[in-house]
């Protein structure tokens, strides 16, 4: 410590001695890294304009390094001033071209916990925290901030708009007819051709946590999302309202509990209420590895009495997803769920097994890349009739497998006042051993968000 005093009081000398030297015959000369070094203690001292005046003439220098660490010190400054829009700023120029600078990572996830940004803070911590270079020392304050930024975590807002493409709106199996023997020969009927159109889709959604001690809380979450395409026909809006308790285990994780009603609406006309209560534990195993568990029960009660005789019933359902961070600029997860449906008439009811594999990763340019893969099997409960292919009918129980690829890429490169733009792709196949449920469909989102 007595080394590193003395060296920063050499320099210090050192830059009032050339300052002093007007006709810079006497002059001594600093690098670039011990401007650097000037100052970093010139911030921590509170000496924060003549901070940045030495911080501007580093930017004009040739080093790329250097002009890095002027944008890093200057990030600093803003952040002693409160400006953290600005730090922000900087320090996402930073990682716009290296996303793997953890300190910078760290020093934005500050600004963040300072802003009242606290899931930012978070998402930044956990991709700093995988850095296997970090001291120990370090790795210990950030957890603690961590732990932090769970505590005092208030509120958390999304809001997205996109154009929505779609190859098939109906869920159609592309096939032009439906034929059946009977004793009168072969009987066949149209079957709708796929549905094309290109849609709308915006939602707002936020979560408000109620602090009530340090450790408890209440968790009230409200969303509304709404697919619109031109003649109204797959319109689709959902409304989504939860509330209830919290509980935070310091360093571990937390665990809420919420009551819930949903309500949908679906082509132009109300669909269906569903009340419930869901349960969802978040917790820390260790610093690369994050574990989301929980489960659900729910009643779905529909407007329509002839499909309330159908399909009411009640819904079981439990997920657990481990996610492991790769590295300071990458994480993988997999993922594992289970449904239950039990409606009015057994044959309508299932049971399913949801199996997901995902990564998210976060590129230069401050491009982040995200990928999921799901693979849905379902059986139902009782069987019925079907027409088979070769034209004959067969009572049996309905069997699917979906499978889904997504993939979305987004950047903060062409942002504008807190918009950027995303583009997504998913695509669906489903194999049925009742051929009219098979389908295939393609999706596009280009979206524009919101950065709270």
């Amino acid at each position: 410590m007595l080394k590193k005093l003395f060296y920063a009081f050499f320099i210090l000398m050192s830059l009032q001695a050339q300052a002093a030297n007007t006709d810079n015959t006497t002059g001594i000369a600093l690098t670039d890294s011990q401007a650097l070094s000037v100052a970093h203690i010139m911030i921590d001292s509170g000496d924060l304009d003549k901070a940045t005046a030495l911080l501007n003439e580093i930017l004009q220098s040739d080093d790329t390094n250097a002009r890095t660490g002027a944008l890093l010190e200057l990030g600093r400054v803003a952040a002693a001033r409160g400006d953290y829009s600005t730090a922000e700023r900087y320090f996402l120029a930073i990682l716009k071209y290296n996303p793997d600078a953890t300190f910078v990572r760290i020093e934005l996830a500050k600004v963040y916990l300072l802003d009242g940004k606290y899931n930012s803070a978070d998402f930044n911590l956990r991709l700093a925290l995988a850095d296997k270079t970090l001291p120990p020392e370090i790795q210990t304050q950030i957890k603690q901030m961590i732990n932090f930024a769970r505590r005092k975590k208030d509120w958390n807002v999304y809001t997205g708009f996109s154009i929505v493409p779609d190859s098939n709106l109906n869920y159609a199996t592309g096939r032009r007819e439906e034929c059946i023997n009977t004793m009168f020969g072969i009987l066949c009927r149209e079957l709708d051709d796929k549905s094309t159109g290109v849609g709308i889709q915006y939602n707002i959604g936020g979560d408000y946590y109620i602090k009530l001690t340090d450790h408890f809380g209440l968790k009230t979450s409200l969303s509304f999302n709404a697919l619109d395409f031109p003649n109204s026909t797959f319109d689709d809006y959902l409304l989504y309202m939860a509330a209830g308790p919290r509980y935070i285990f310091d360093g571990i994780g937390e665990i809420s509990i919420q009551p819930f009603t949903q309500l949908r609406w679906y082509g132009g006309k109300y669909y269906n209420t569903v009340p419930g209560v869901r349960a969802d534990i978040d917790l820390d195993f260790a610093k690369r590895i994050h574990l989301s568990l929980g489960g659900s029960y729910s009643k779905d009660i529909y407007y329509n009495d002839n499909i309330d005789n159908i399909l009411r019933g009640n819904e079981y359902s439990t997920y657990i997803q481990p996610r492991y961070y790769i590295n300071n600029k990458s994480f993988a997860f997999i993922g594992l769920s289970y449904t239950t449906n039990t409606a009015k008439l057994k044959s309508y009811g299932s049971n399913n097994i949801g199996y997901s594999l995902g990564y998210f990763a976060e590129l230069p340019l401050t491009l982040t890349i995200f990928t999921k893969l799901d693979l849905i099997q379902t059986k139902y409960k009782g069987p019925q009739y079907f027409i088979m292919n070769d034209y004959t009918l067969d009572r049996f129980t309905r069997k699917d497998i979906d499978y889904r690829a997504y993939v979305r890429l987004s950047s903060r490169y062409l942002e504008y006042k807190r918009l950027y733009p995303s583009i997504s792709y998913t695509y669906t196949k489903r194999n049925s051993n009742a051929p009219a449920y098979e389908f295939d469909k393609h999706r596009m989102q280009i979206e524009l968000n919101y950065r709270f």
